[in-house]
């Protein structure tokens, strides 16, 4: 496979962050020096190392189709803490010898050490300051975060993404992107149950980068930048009122070399932003809002919840946000004080085509119910259901009547379980059945003769016995799918069998699990077997050794595609585990 990527840029602080960091650095530096408590540290443990390492060795064998994976690596792990003078210093990593062959490796080191009211960041870290701004984005590099009294203020800089990605779904290479910078910050003031806190974001593309190759015809690849500013706000009133709300602003380049400029009629909002910010014809301005206000009491709880997301909003630090969408919801909750009902529901509207620029509107209607009794001591039920309704309608252009959408989708599961406690042993009885169904109530596809319902039936049945006193426990199930769509129905019976025991004074540990799967189509008949076998030895309360098997046999019968091979797979592991304290 050919690759591609661009060179990535030495870390270097450009013109537009070095006034933003001098400020946060300056607020910073100067309440750390002034609240920083140095007399208790004689009290505290000079140094101190605990946690864990794992080193595992995986074999794979597979015979009927290629290898989906190498036939033999190893992993290295750990998560050891380090503490000095009561500073704790949590630390993770991960080696693998895959890393050797990908650009962007697996190899991830990061450190956030706190004191007090004060946390570094360092490395590769997932912070979150806000939904709309920075939300759990992986970012390398380093920033601060701070909470002396009420004060609430964070900071982070560092690279988003690396100018090659990997896609971790196909464990391919994903080439022609830029290297991405960014930085973000908060600063507000209050306790988490009250406080109000502004938040940004800003991240570019390195658009001095060069494709060390050229590139295939018709891929073109744009530098970007956004800009986004927000605010992230929850009150309490009298302890049971809470009024919680999230909005931003989000300012999208999509091409930062781009020669058109903003046209300040159609735009006159970008035109006034583009005398602060680098903008030009094809940056883009929307917006986000979420703003829930609920009560809660011992018994009874409601909730009301607004939610609009412009088309088009996204944040360079999260990395997938579902935009173009308005919903309202309400939430009542309810629970009888002897705690043997429960009762949890959602009901509301969502529609999109939010600023009106689409052909049509789609309107749902969304709800969703779970009740849990405890009908006696032995005998329970949950019930949940759930129901989403599509129904598109036409704007001002008129469009195909095979191309509208009236849905309705729904979902029943209904658990009852009989639990029998006795003095030596425990049985438990569960049985689960859902449905689960797409109703398409389009008048084009009645008149055309054409069927487009979907039903999807599901029963399980299972049956657990536990033995403390033997250290054993035993589990079986049976379980029956049916699947109706188009005309067509395929159904799959499976049945499931495993138990754990625990011996030499509970130092080791077996497990085994197999299951049978038998599908029944139209084409004929197929069959999925499943294993897994589990020993773990614990030498003593520092060392122990964990091994695993796992087979799969795939025999397609009278079903034999390029699609559905028949193969068998086995996987084999074995680790070895350090737990340490000094």
């Amino acid at each position: 496979m050919s690759k591609a990527c661009f060179s990535c840029p030495t870390a270097k602080i450009t013109n537009w962050i070095t006034i933003p960091v001098f400020c946060f650095l300056c607020l910073f530096l100067g309440n750390t020096l002034q609240a920083q408590d140095l007399e208790n540290l004689k009290d505290q443990k000079p140094f101190g190392l605990d946690g864990g390492l794992e080193l595992r060795g995986i074999y794979y064998n597979v015979n009927g189709i290629p290898n989906r994976r190498e036939p033999f690596t190893y992993i290295l792990s750990g998560s050891p803490t380090l503490s000095f003078y009561g500073i704790s210093i949590p630390i993770s990593f991960m080696l693998s010898k895959d890393e050797r062959n990908f650009r962007q490796p697996f190899n991830q080191f990061g450190m956030s050490p706190t004191y007090k009211w004060i946390t570094v960041h360092a490395g590769y870290r997932n912070v979150t300051f806000s939904p709309f701004t920075l939300a759990g984005h992986t970012m390398l590099g380093g920033g601060v975060e701070i909470n002396p009294g009420k004060l609430r203020a964070g900071f982070m800089y560092g690279r988003l993404n690396r100018a090659t990605v990997i896609d971790t779904t196909l464990q391919a290479l994903v080439p022609f992107s830029f290297s991405r910078r960014g930085m973000a910050g908060k600063i507000g003031f209050g306790t988490d149950a009250n406080h109000f806190d502004l938040n940004f974001l800003h991240a570019k593309d390195d658009s001095t980068a060069k494709p060390e190759m050229e590139l295939p015809d018709g891929i073109k690849v744009l530098a970007a930048s956004n800009t986004v500013m927000g605010y992230s706000m929850r009150f309490t009133f009298f302890d049971k009122l809470v009024l919680e709300s999230d909005g931003a602003a989000s300012v999208y380049t999509h091409d930062i070399n781009s020669p058109i400029p903003i046209d300040s009629i159609s735009n006159p909002q970008l035109s006034r932003l583009a005398r602060m910010l680098n903008l030009n014809g094809s940056s883009e301005l929307y917006f986000a809002l979420n703003t829930a206000l609920g009560y809660k009491n011992k018994y009874f709880g409601i909730k009301l919840n607004y939610r609009r997301i412009e088309p088009n909003f996204r944040t360079m630090g999260a990395y997938f946000f579902a935009n173009d969408l308005q919903n309202i919801t309400i939430n009542p909750s309810f629970v009888l004080p002897s705690g043997r009902l429960r009762l949890n529901t959602s009901i509301g509207i969502q529609n999109d085509n939010v600023l009106g620029q689409k052909e049509s509107t789609t309107h749902r209607i969304i709800g969703s119910g779970i009740m849990g009794a405890e009908i006696t001591k032995r005998l329970g039920i949950d019930i949940n259901y759930s129901n989403f309704s599509n129904n598109q309608k036409p704007n001002t252009l008129r469009f195909a009547d095979s191309l509208k959408i009236v849905q309705t989708t729904q979902t029943l599961n209904i658990m009852p379980r009989y639990t029998i406690i006795g003095k030596q042993m425990t049985h438990m009885i569960l049985i689960s059945a859902s449905r689960s169904g797409m109703k398409d109530f389009n008048s084009y596809f009645e008149q055309e003769a054409i069927n487009r319902d979907i039903t999807t039936s599901q029963y399980l049945i299972s049956y657990n016995l536990s033995i403390p006193e033997k250290m054993l426990s035993l589990s079986s199930s049976l379980s029956y799918t049916d699947l109706e769509a188009a005309g067509t129905e395929n159904s799959y019976r499976g049945i499931t069998l495993g138990g754990n025991y625990r011996f030499l004074k509970q130092k080791l540990q077996t497990g085994i699990n197999t299951s049978l799967m038998q599908g029944i189509t139209e084409a004929g008949k197929s069959t999925i077997l499943n294993g897994t076998l589990n020993i773990n030895y614990q030498i003593n309360g520092a060392h122990s050794f964990r091994s695993s098997f796992f087979l799969t046999s795939n025999n397609p019968g009278s079903v034999v595609t390029g699609a559905n091979p028949s193969f068998t797979e086995t996987r084999a592991e074995l680790a070895y585990k350090i737990n340490f304290r000094l």
